[in-house]
């Protein structure tokens, strides 16, 4: 009897075998490398979805600064890390225009595989407290006398391609001053050191909250919903529009299984409306995208921005 109860589980085939375990994921403690400074965009977001992501899956989500070259320091230590799921990247756009203005760079879209976009927000033109323009119109004027200065977190980030961009489209010059920051650009804004900045209004921080940077306009399709007052650069008459956002991207070969769990958990932590309220009082909205339409705009943006990068001219070392 138990011989024949044996060979007819074996003809019965794979159906009534034991199915073989998955590992377990995450089995240890995950890393979100932000490659921007502490106290950035990147960072204020990576370390509230961390959070969110220990409470879904038991396991320590921990944020961990590697800044420098734009982003592509921590950048390019992700992309070489075991696809396994343990270390991910909090990226932003800046992140793609850098590697579009250094030779050898990688190229994100082909580094790395998209987990899911958090977050979206129109960049604002913000201006020294003292400059002698307070519309786009003004400003452009001003910039026909003198060169207009204006503040990056570094070289290749979205600010510096952001005013070259401006630039080019109204035929004015802007003379790009690069710092390790936005932070420190935006003490010499307000000392009026320089005349603007283009950045995220997270990255822009409590000046921006506290209206003493001079908001010219903001740089979405139409007006921000946090800014509704503030028109756009494209109402003054300029076709320049530049959309940012922040998302989680894995080290290519990471296996769906992690993927798929992981966008997930961060659609569900997206939900919650707390979560949207941290959001909409950075000047942000949570703006959840799913992996595989993160990934076309990954390739968009890679596509739009070396276009930019080489008309003009540009190149970051």
């Amino acid at each position: 009897m138990k011989r024949r109860a044996l060979l007819g589980a074996l003809a019965a085939g794979p159906a009534t075998r034991p199915a073989l375990a998955q590992p377990r994921w995450p089995d240890r403690p995950v890393r979100l490398v932000i490659p921007f400074a502490p106290g950035g965009s990147n960072d204020v977001i990576a370390r509230a979805l961390a959070e969110k992501l220990q409470a879904s899956f038991g396991q320590p989500f921990v944020a961990e600064n590697r800044a420098g070259a734009g982003g592509q320091i921590g950048a390019q230590y992700v992309a070489a890390q075991p696809p396994d799921g343990h270390t991910l990247l909090v990226a932003s756009l800046s992140v793609i225009s850098t590697a579009t203005a250094q030779p050898g760079a990688p190229d994100p879209a082909q580094s790395f595989v998209a987990v899911a976009r958090l977050a979206s927000a129109a960049l604002v033109v913000a201006a020294a407290p003292d400059l002698p323009a307070s519309t786009i119109a003004e400003l452009m004027a001003l910039a026909r006398t003198r060169p207009l200065r204006f503040g990056s977190a570094g070289p290749g980030t979205i600010n510096h391609f952001a005013g070259v961009l401006l630039g080019q489209v109204a035929g004015v010059e802007m003379e790009h001053v690069p710092y390790r920051g936005l932070g420190p650009a935006t003490l010499d804004l307000l000392a009026g050191r320089i005349d603007l900045i283009i950045g995220s209004p997270p990255a822009l921080g409590a000046p921006l909250k506290a209206g003493q940077l001079r908001l010219l306009a903001t740089t979405g399709p139409v007006r921000a919903p946090h800014f509704p007052a503030t028109p756009t650069v494209r109402e003054a008459g300029l076709p320049f529009e530049v959309a940012f956002w922040w998302g989680i991207l894995a080290p290519r070969g990471t296996p769906p299984m992690v993927r798929e769990a992981l966008e997930a958990a961060i659609g569900t932590a997206l939900a919650d409306a707390a979560f949207s309220r941290f959001f909409a009082a950075e000047g942000a909205e949570a703006a959840f995208l799913p992996g595989a339409a993160f990934q076309q705009l990954l390739v968009a943006e890679s596509v739009r921005w070396r276009q930019v990068a080489a008309s003009a001219g540009l190149t970051v070392n």
